[in-house]
């Protein structure tokens, strides 16, 4: 019995792995001719095997041919904060992740016994299952950094407008502004920027580029840039935007409370269906056993 459920998990693997290098194959061809290496002095060359990484090449050209990343690789990975230092390493997550996934699946199979068909199935799906998940990572990593530019706005341009009303010059706020956070660091760059005359255009390329910028942090560029060119700070914008962003984060949180409310009240909900089940299940139950019900 043992030696026929090893074999039937074994054979679950295995199907699961054929899967996924059916995907892989159609990756291999590109990987073995169009691999190019670049030397010191910024020439290009066909590489060997050992320079150009193949093995490393070929992950990271099965991550593109089963899941392609919306957009490019290198820019989400920047704007994420780097959450996977490099795409080899992004890419090198997946495999490990989907095996690692993998494994669970075959393993919850086979102590389970739950057939050849759906031990497949969790192996499959584990495979896949974690393939995906360096990319959700991502993904929320770059959503908790838009949300938290946003937050640290609502107090951060208050306090660059009291800055601004003291008679502080644009570009000296900016930069007393570094460590309110994230925010902090996207005023600090802008103001080394200016202090280095800068084209602004660049300045609020390079912000962009780095961070996911929510459609506030954009506005609050162009009003610098505006500053710019026209001379005048927008001090009465920031504030408005400042007032808003506030409330905002406000009612952000009295979401978050509510869903955290809604929450407790099902689990209380369920322990109290559960601990009733127990105190009228149990004494029912020994009642019809001591008549012979069972």
């Amino acid at each position: 019995m043992l030696l026929n459920t090893t074999i039937l998990a074994v054979l679950s693997g295995l199907f699961g792995l054929g899967i996924l290098i059916i995907f892989a194959a159609f990756a291999v061809p590109r990987v073995m001719s169009n691999r190019f290496v670049e030397d010191a002095d910024g020439t290009k060359r066909i590489g060997s095997v050992a320079e150009a990484q193949v093995l490393s090449a070929m992950v990271a050209d099965l991550g593109k041919s089963i899941g392609k990343e919306k957009g490019d690789l290198e820019e989400l990975l920047r704007k994420s904060g780097y959450i996977y230092q490099s795409p080899q390493e992004y890419y090198a997550r997946r495999i490990y992740t989907s095996l690692i996934t993998a494994v669970l699946g075959g393993a919850l199979g086979y102590f389970l016994d739950l057939g050849f068909v759906i031990t497949a199935s969790l192996v499959t799906g584990g495979l896949f299952y974690g393939f995906s998940m360096p990319s959700r990572a991502v993904q929320k990593s770059i959503k908790t950094r838009r949300e938290r530019i946003q937050d640290e706005m609502g107090f951060g341009l208050e306090q660059l407008v009291n800055l601004l009303n003291t008679g502080t010059s644009l570009s000296d706020s900016l930069s007393q502004m570094r460590d309110f956070g994230l925010f902090g660091k996207i005023c600090d760059t802008v103001s080394s920027g200016l202090q280095t005359n800068k084209e602004i255009d660049s300045i609020v390329n390079d912000v962009t580029n780095s961070v996911p910028a929510p459609a506030q942090l954009r506005e609050f560029l162009g009003l610098i840039k505006q500053s710019q060119i026209g001379g005048e700070v927008q001090v009465h914008a920031m504030q408005t935007m400042a007032r808003m962003l506030r409330q905002r984060l406000s009612n952000r949180i009295l979401e978050i409370g509510g869903r955290a409310k809604v929450k407790a009240v099902l689990v209380n909900t369920m322990i109290i269906v559960l601990a009733s089940l127990i105190i009228i299940g149990v004494p029912g139950v020994s009642m019809f056993m001591g008549i012979g019900f069972f």
